[in-house]
């Protein structure tokens, strides 16, 4: 059994932070979806190309369809 990957997506968000799109899904892939809540902080503070008022990530298993969610 091969191991499960966490996949990072960048999330562009409505003001409200309620509607939200995947923008990419970024790499590296992490081993657990702690460790991409750990490294989120870090992405979202160098990640300045993005036009939405609110951005955000979602860590979720690799091949898992994207869900949107709002800003934590």
């Amino acid at each position: 059994m091969s191991p499960l990957l966490i996949a990072m997506t960048l999330l562009g968000c409505s003001d409200a932070g309620d509607q939200c799109q995947a923008v990419r899904v970024l790499a590296p892939r992490y081993q657990t979806v702690d460790a991409c809540n750990a490294a989120a902080e870090e992405i979202l503070t160098r990640t300045t190309d993005v036009s939405y008022p609110v951005v955000a990530v979602h860590c979720q298993k690799a091949d898992a369809p994207v869900v949107a969610l709002a800003s934590r």
